[in-house]
C-alpha cells in the first residue's frame, strides 16, 4: 500500500501564491504534484491519497485519479500527522500482512529507495521545522536542529513499514506524534536510514521553488540550461533565439522592469547562438489559472499588470505605419487552415454540428471573425508577439508581471520588437477567454464523428467572474468590445492548428474550441 499524505492545507506563504491547496496539488511542471507522485510509487502497489474533507477536487482531477485507480481517502484538515495517518489506515480495507509505504504530500523523490523498514534522510543546512536523525543512540529521530552542525541529516518525507497495525499502536500509545510513534516502532521493529540524493522539498515558499528549479533542470530540453542564477537558450532555429535575444536587447528602457535581467547572448562550442536570462523564481500564469484557488481579487492585481505591460507597449511607438494586423491574423489564418484541412481532407464549406446547438462551416468561422476584428492601428508599437499566461511569470511580492520568450520577429521575417500591441491583447485573451492552457493541460472531453462536434471543456465556469473583469478591463483601456476580443480568438485558435499536429487529440479540441467560441461571438450580435 503506498500512501500519500496530503490531509492538510498549505502555509500561509504557499497559500498567498496559490490559494488553499493540499499540498500534493500544488503545480509542478504544468500538472499535480501527485501525478509526479504516483508516478513513482513501487509498481503493482495500491495507491492511496488523503485529502482534507472539506476540499473539492476538480472534474479533471477526479477523471485522473479515477483513470490510474488512485483511492482518495479523506480526513479531518485540523488533525496531525499521526491522527491522519491513523484515520487513513482505519479507513482503507487493506490486507495485514501487505507493507506500508508513506510518502508526505510536499515531498517529490524520483527514485525511491529499496526495501522495508525504512526512513528516509537526506542532508540539509536549511532551518526549517524537519525531523531529523539524532546524533545520540538513545533518541532515534528528533524534531529539533542541533546548533552546532551546519549539514545535519533530516527526515525527507518517504517511509516503508512492515507492519501497518504495530506502526497504529506506535502512533496511539504516543498520543498520535507521528515522530514519536516511529522512534517507539524503532523499538519493536529496527529501522534502517537510507538517504536521497534526489529528494525534493515543497512544502515552504522557498524550497518549493528551490525544488521546482531542480525539478525543471532535470527535464529541460537540450536547448535550455537552467542554473539557479540564470537560464540558457539555444536552437536549432537560429534566427528565433536571435530574435528572441534582439527583443530583450532592445526594449525600451521604460520596459524593463517587466523581464528577466538579460545577460547577453554569444555562440556556444558548436557555432549555436545562444541567449542568457536571470533565473526568476516565480510561476508562470498559466500554472496558476490551471491549478491554483486564488480568489478573484489577486486575480485582478494580475490583469491590472498585464494591461499595464500592453499599456507601456501601446506607448512606445516605432515612427513606421504598417498593416501589421492583417498579416498577423487574416493572411496567416488562411494559410493555417488551408494546411490543416489538406492534411485532413477537409472541405472549407463543409458544414459541422457543434454540440448539436448550431451549424457552421470553416469558411463561416473565418469570414465572420474577420468582419469582426478591429482595425489596424496606423503606426507599429512594441510587441511581445506571444503574450500568452505560459509566457508570463508573476511576483506576487512587487505584484509585477515578468514577460519572457518574445516572439521579436515579424510575419514577412523581419527581426523587430515592433508590431501590434493589439495582437498581444489577443494573445493574452486566448489563455484567459480561449481556455487555451485549459485544453493544453488535458482538461476536455472531444469527439469528432463525421462531422459532428462533441465538446467539453471540465470546470468552464470556474473563472467566469475572473474573464467578465477581463472584457471589462479591455473595454474601458482599449475600447475593444467582447465581440472583436472573440473574433481575434477564432483567429488564433484556428491558425494554430498545424502546429498541434503532433497530438490528435489537442488538435481536435482546439478545432472544436474554435466553434465554441464562434458561439460566444454570435451570441454578442444577438
Amino acid at each position: 500500500m503506498f500512501l500519500i499524505m496530503s490531509s492538510a492545507y498549505v502555509d500561509q506563504a504557499l497559500k498567498s501564491e496559490f490559494g488553499a491547496l493540499p499540498p500534493s496539488l500544488l503545480p509542478l511542471g504544468n500538472r499535480r504534484l501527485f501525478q509526479h507522485q504516483v508516478a513513482c510509487a513501487p509498481k503493482g502497489v495500491d495507491i492511496f491519497l488523503t485529502l482534507p474533507e472539506d476540499f473539492s477536487l476538480s472534474r479533471a482531477d477526479l477523471n485522473w485519479l479515477e483513470l490510474h485507480q488512485i483511492v482518495v481517502v479523506r480526513t479531518p484538515a485540523n488533525i496531525s500527522l499521526g491522527a491522519a495517518v491513523v484515520a487513513a489506515l482505519n479507513l482503507i480495507d487493506q490486507k495485514n500482512n501487505c507493507d506500508l509505504h508513506i510518502l508526505f504530500g510536499d515531498t517529490l523523490i524520483p527514485r525511491l529507495p529499496m526495501g522495508t523498514d525504512l526512513v528516509s534522510v537526506a542532508e540539509s543546512s536549511d532551518n526549517y521545522d524537519w525531523a531529523r536523525v539524532s546524533p545520540h543512540s538513545s533518541v532515534f529521530l528528533i524534531e529539533e536542529s542541533s546548533p552546532d552542525l551546519e549539514v545535519q541529516q533530516v527526515v525527507c518525507g518517504y517511509f516503508c513499514f512492515s507492519k501497518p497495525k504495530e506502526l497504529v499502536r506506535s502512533l496511539t500509545r504516543n498520543h498520535w506524534d507521528f515522530i514519536q510513534g516511529v522512534n517507539d516502532y524503532h523499538q519493536y521493529t529496527k529501522l534502517t536510514l537510507l538517504e536521497s540524493d534526489d529528494w525534493l522539498d515543497f512544502g515552504h515558499i522557498n524550497t518549493y521553488y528551490r525544488s521546482k528549479a531542480n525539478f525543471t533542470t532535470q527535464r529541460a530540453f537540450n536547448s535550455l540550461t537552467i542554473t539557479p542564477e540564470w537560464i540558457e537558450k539555444s536552437s536549432q532555429k537560429q534566427n528565433k533565439i536571435k530574435a528572441e535575444a534582439n527583443w530583450f536587447e532592445n526594449i525600451p528602457y521604460s520596459m524593463r522592469g517587466y523581464i528577466p535581467q538579460y545577460l547577453g547572448g554569444f555562440l556556444t562550442k558548436d557555432r549555436h547562438f545562444s541567449y542568457r536570462l536571470e533565473y526568476l523564481h516565480y510561476t508562470a500564469l498559466n500554472e496558476l489559472f490551471v491549478f491554483g484557488e486564488l480568489p478573484s481579487n489577486i486575480w485582478r492585481q494580475i490583469l491590472d499588470s498585464c494591461l499595464d505591460f500592453i499599456d507601456q507597449e501601446k506607448s512606445e511607438l516605432s515612427g513606421k505605419n504598417q498593416d501589421m494586423l492583417n498579416e498577423l491574423f487574416c493572411v496567416k489564418t488562411e494559410q493555417r487552415v488551408k494546411e490543416y484541412c489538406a492534411v485532413n481532407s477537409i472541405n472549407l464549406n463543409e458544414v459541422w454540428n457543434y454540440n448539436k446547438k448550431f451549424k457552421a462551416t470553416i469558411s463561416d468561422l473565418i469570414q465572420k471573425s474577420q468582419d469582426n476584428l478591429p482595425s489596424d492601428q496606423k503606426i507599429s508599437t512594441v510587441m511581445h508577439g506571444d503574450f500568452c499566461f505560459s509566457n508570463i511569470l508573476y511576483d506576487f511580492r512587487t505584484a509585477r508581471i515578468k514577460v519572457i520568450d518574445p516572439r521579436g520577429i515579424s510575419p514577412s521575417g523581419e527581426v523587430s520588437i515592433y508590431g501590434d500591441y493589439l495582437y498581444d491583447v489577443a494573445k493574452l485573451s486566448h489563455s484567459i477567454l480561449g481556455m487555451y492552457d485549459w485544453i493544453i493541460a488535458g482538461n476536455y472531453t472531444v469527439e469528432l464523428d463525421g462531422r459532428d462536434i462533441e465538446f467539453y471543456i471540465n470546470d468552464l465556469s470556474k473563472h467566469s467572474s475572473m474573464q467578465e473583469t477581463f472584457v471589462s478591463l479591455v473595454s474601458q483601456r482599449y475600447g475593444l468590445s467582447a465581440k472583436q476580443l472573440y473574433a481575434m480568438q477564432i483567429q488564433l485558435f484556428l491558425s494554430m492548428l498545424p502546429l498541434h499536429a503532433d497530438d490528435e487529440m489537442r488538435q481536435k479540441a482546439l478545432f472544436a474550441n474554435s466553434f465554441r467560441i464562434y458561439q460566444l461571438m454570435i451570441k454578442e450580435e444577438l
